[in-house]
């Protein structure tokens, strides 16, 4: 069996990957004669790929995406190939959870303002995180944590997925369909949604329309899923009073973008993954991707992060 390494992989992996009879090519050493041999594509080159998914008789059956979100990938084209994809998810959440505290810290206890002034001139007007209820949008792994992350300093968190289910961590949660209830109860919202067909401008000038005086707005999900310019209409008239930016659109901006140009947006230009132990945005993927190994060389089964390809997550 072939497996295609896009991300890097160490030789401890490759001893693995031997263990189970799986061969390792590169995208530097892969030849012309093996491309339609690929069994497994570990991380996704678009080049590659498409040279793969353009021979009618390529092995190809699974892809192990190097993100949590798969909008990437041609997912229609995928499932009429029968090829299935394995996600991220869960990878990235507890730095990407501390980075949404961090936000929340840094406009709430005004070191947005300390930041910049050059003379004393002491701030008060700070909040504690008991004083700002969140209500995070996706109750996922990366959601959970965000809870639990906001929990350990006395906050409340409410949550909304799909159906209104319950989720550990979240003190009530609503279906998405049906959100209003837990806004405006809300001081911060958090848009950790994927990026998808149904959530596209998910955030727009209606959904800021039922906002007043919302004291934080971040996106860590997808920057597809905010309608940048009606974020920008409700700063401007003080709707929303800050908001911090993780993904945008484009990526990256261009200068001078009006999301520069406002000291009440913070952006921290698609970093929020970083962590120093696992150095780079893949870094650790290895350890979620052994897990299904075994299953899919015994007999083609992935147990373990599976993306339903007709929903894009």
């Amino acid at each position: 069996m072939l497996l295609l390494a896009v991300k890097a992989i160490s030789e401890a992996n490759r001893a693995f990957l031997a263990a189970h009879e799986i061969d390792v090519v590169t995208s530097d050493t892969v030849t012309a004669e093996q491309i339609s041999e690929i069994a497994i594509s570990y991380g996704w080159d678009n080049r590659i790929g498409e040279k793969i998914l353009a021979q009618p008789h390529a092995k190809l059956k699974w892809i192990q995406a190097q993100s949590a979100g798969v909008d990437y990938l041609p997912l229609a084209t995928l499932k009429a190939r029968g090829i299935n994809v394995t996600n991220a998810s869960g990878l990235k959440a507890e730095p990407i959870a501390q980075t949404v505290l961090s936000y929340i810290l840094y406009f709430a206890r005004g070191l947005n303002v300390y930041a910049t002034r050059q003379h004393w001139e002491p701030f008060t007007d700070q909040y504690m995180i008991s004083e700002l209820p969140v209500l995070v949008f996706g109750t996922g792994r990366i959601g959970q944590q965000i809870a639990a992350q906001i929990k350990g300093f006395g906050g409340t968190v409410y949550g909304v997925n799909t159906t209104g289910r319950e989720v550990s961590g979240f003190d009530a949660v609503y279906p998405i369909g049906n959100y209003q209830e837990g806004l405006a109860k809300a001081r911060v919202v958090v848009d950790g949604l994927p990026g998808t067909s149904d959530t596209a401008n998910f955030f727009d000038e209606y959904f800021f329309e039922q906002v007043n005086e919302l004291f934080l707005f971040v996106n860590i999900g997808r920057g597809t899923t905010l309608d940048q310019q009606a974020l920008l209409a409700a700063i401007d008239d003080t709707r929303v009073r800050f908001a911090a930016l993780d993904v945008t659109t484009p990526e990256p901006l261009p200068l001078q973008h009006p999301l520069f140009e406002r000291p009440q947006i913070l952006l921290t230009q698609h970093t929020s993954w970083g962590e120093h132990a696992n150095f780079g945005r893949t870094g650790g993927l290895f350890r979620l991707f052994e897990k299904n190994v075994p299953g899919f060389v015994a007999d083609g089964q992935l147990t373990h992060n599976v993306v339903d390809l007709d929903k894009g997550y």
